[in-house]
């Protein structure tokens, strides 16, 4: 029974060796092949020189750097063109001739009529510079006149004895009472009219009528008198107001219409003389002929039948992504490869950017034009010329350029990398300038050919 009990005691002690040992082993091997993969996991890079570039790539063609339609105003028939499609041309010069629907006597007869129309209009502003001067001078005599008339009427008013019972009374009020007296004075009589003139009520009466009658009179009078002062006045102020209206010449009014209508006259004249039998049709510009919408002897309206474009000076219509709307702006060097052109690069610069994306089969693009520079341009290239197009949105040569991946970030827009030192990684902060994808310009901090980390890796 003892000896049973010492053999499981001893069974239990060779276990628990055996597992410390083990452990023991395990723990170390781990930690030696951990440090020894963390020490084979680091990579490295080379700092070093060389170039970089932010770029926005995209596809282009050739387009105009002006283009306009031109085209008779007036309809008719087209009797000649003098240029074809793909000719140049300079300013000034007679592209085509059209046959108006006016003839040359239709022609002279509206001009005569025009000038006839002017000499009718020259006529009534000169008539009305001398009519004002007639109703300035009449106006004066006027016055004259009026003024004596007022001067009379005052007079008689002044020098007219008003009776008592008039005075301090309006002229109508006066006029009005010595009515309504008279009336009353007549009604007062009338049954006594036929009695006989003994009768001492009748004489009484007839009395009372005839004071009613001569009060009424004078009323009258008096009424007449202001009436002819104020008639003068009126026509004195008149005549007053005549005379200020043409002092100066015509009348404001008279004039402003008279010169109108001889200004009207004359445009009509002018429009008469411009029109002709046969219109030329000129070229305001330098440039190439691209289309021709018309034959010789076709009808032709008031419409667009010749178009010129310049080509002198190349542009380019590109569409680029909209996630490179960053690269993109006025002034931006360009470099385009023409697809017939493969072995020749050529340079230009952003003109414009289009304010509102573009569609194009149904991706949204940013388009831009872009002016290519005269130089280097021995041909001229074909509207719709199709180019491989980089606009450069930032270059820089023959810098100190690292791996993306070495750059770590501290705070927003500084960074460090991790310099390889006595082969220990060691902190630099860096000023970094362009980036891309794969590669970041460094200003400062790190000197090509040091060695840098670009990284830990852990491994299972």
């Amino acid at each position: 029974m003892l000896k049973n009990k010492l053999f499981w005691i001893f069974l239990i002690l060779v276990l628990a060796a055996a597992g410390a040992g083990y452990y023991y082993y395990s723990t170390n091997a781990a930690a030696a092949q951990q440090a020894a993969s963390t020490q084979t996991s680091m990579q490295t890079a080379l700092a070093r020189r060389g170039d970089l570039s932010l770029l926005a790539s995209g596809a282009g063609s050739v387009t105009p750097a002006e283009e306009i339609s031109l085209g008779f105003d007036e309809s008719g028939t087209l009797i000649e063109l003098r240029v074809v499609v793909g000719e140049p041309v300079e300013k000034g010069q007679v592209l085509a001739r059209l046959q108006t629907k006016n003839t040359q006597e239709a022609i002279d007869a509206s001009i005569a009529e025009a000038e006839l129309a002017v000499l009718k209009a020259q006529k009534s502003l000169d008539d009305l510079y001398a009519n004002a001067e007639i109703s300035r001078t009449s106006a004066m005599n006027n016055i004259a006149a009026y003024a004596q008339q007022v001067r009379d009427a005052q007079y008689t008013l002044e020098n007219y004895t008003l009776p008592a019972y008039l005075q301090g009374m309006d002229a109508i009020e006066a006029l009005d009472q010595m009515k309504a007296a008279l009336d009353s004075a007549s009604a007062a009589f009338e049954p006594y009219r036929f009695y006989p003139a003994s009768n001492e009520t009748r004489q009484a009466l007839l009395e009372a009528l005839a004071s009613a009658q001569t009060n009424y009179d004078a009323a009258v009078k008096s009424l007449n008198y202001e009436h002819a002062l104020q008639v003068a006045q009126a026509n004195l102020d008149k005549a007053r107001a005549e005379y200020e209206k043409y002092q100066q010449g015509p009348a404001a009014d008279d004039l402003t219409l008279a010169q109108a209508e001889l200004a009207n006259a004359q445009a009509k004249l002018a429009l008469a003389k411009e029109n002709q039998s046969i219109l030329e049709l000129t070229s305001p510009m330098n440039g190439v002929v691209m289309a021709i919408n018309a034959q010789v002897g076709e009808a032709v309206s008031a419409s667009a039948i010749i178009t010129l474009a310049d080509l002198q000076q190349p542009m380019l219509e590109v569409y680029l992504d909209e996630t490179d709307l960053d690269k993109v702006a006025i002034g931006n060097p360009v470099e385009a490869i023409f697809d017939a052109l493969p072995e020749q690069t050529f340079s230009g610069k952003v003109a414009a950017v289009d304010p509102s994306l573009s569609s194009i089969s149904g991706v949204q693009a940013i388009r831009i034009l872009v002016q290519l520079d005269p130089l280097g341009i021995e041909r001229t290239l074909p509207v719709g010329l199709n180019a491989s197009v980089d606009v450069i949105a930032g270059r820089a040569e023959n810098v100190v350029l690292v791996p993306v991946e070495a750059l770590r970030e501290i705070s927003p827009g500084q960074y460090a990398v991790f310099v390889i030192e006595n082969g220990e990684p060691v902190m630099r902060l860096v000023q970094v300038g362009l980036m891309d994808l794969t590669s970041a310009e460094i200003i400062s901090g790190v000197e090509a050919g040091e060695t840098i980390s670009t990284g830990i890796v852990a491994t299972q």
